[in-house]
């Protein structure tokens, strides 16, 4: 029986716990007073999870926009553990807030208010149902991204996705590229090509977990973080 490798994460909500072990993993949660690095010790894994808005002092903006929400705790640790997880090449999946997380502990920046940064952006705030798409995206051919979405094989083209955020990458840090947009031009996912798994989504693949819609990203994770296990064994 292969290993179910440990993947660690913090701000754990139900949904994201259910769609890691479906995929095959255990968990170790994390919370702020779980010291780091000592906390990663023997995890094969790492995913960044949804929540407030990151700080943007963090990515060198002075103001703060209105409608901007933040835990300045949250953001320290999960900053370092996003730096920890690229530094010690640790498989990486990072959602929403997380995917944010990952591009400025990378080096990147972000759209702090997408609305007023551009009023003609779509409405990328759904209302409930959570598991209900909301609008399309763009998946760049020959990208980490599209091999997982075909199941294996390299895509391209559009698939349907729920939506909820207000922020979004500007600039992505340096190493990561956009492997897909939505219709308003919006970064919807980015990746690392030189990591071995480093891949963040802006909207909520983990809602889906109980039809196994977005199975394939969580599963990227868990292959990824199993090769890991096996390599330093």
């Amino acid at each position: 029986m292969s290993v179910r490798p440990l993947i660690a994460s913090a701000w754990l909500k139900p949904d994201y716990r259910s769609a890691l072990e479906r995929a095959g993993a255990e968990i170790r949660e994390l919370t702020p007073s779980d010291a780091l690095p000592e906390a990663l010790a023997n995890c094969d894994g790492v995913m960044l999870t949804g929540g407030v808005d990151v700080d943007p002092v963090v990515y060198g903006e002075a103001e703060r926009h209105p409608t901007v929400e933040i835990d300045a705790e949250r953001d320290e640790y999960e900053l370092q553990l996003a730096r920890l997880a690229l530094d010690r090449d640790l498989p990486v999946l990072a959602i929403c807030r997380g995917a944010q997380v990952l591009n400025v502990a990378a080096g990147g920046t972000l759209i702090q208010d997408l609305p007023s940064h551009d009023p003609t952006v779509l409405a990328h705030q759904q209302s409930e149902p959570k598991d209900q798409p909301s609008h399309e995206i763009a998946v760049k051919g020959g990208t980490c991204l599209s091999m997982l979405l075909g199941g294996g094989r390299d895509v391209s083209g559009n698939v349907a996705v729920n939506s909820r955020h207000h922020q979004s990458v500007k600039d992505p840090a340096p190493g990561f590229v956009v492997s897909a947009t939505a219709p308003d031009g919006v970064v919807e996912a980015i990746e690392r090509p030189a990591s071995r798994f480093c891949l963040g989504v802006q909207w909520h693949p983990e809602n889906f977990w109980k039809a196994g819609t977005f199975l394939t990203l969580f599963q990227g994770l868990v292959a990824a973080a199993r090769r890991y296990h096996d390599d330093r064994a």
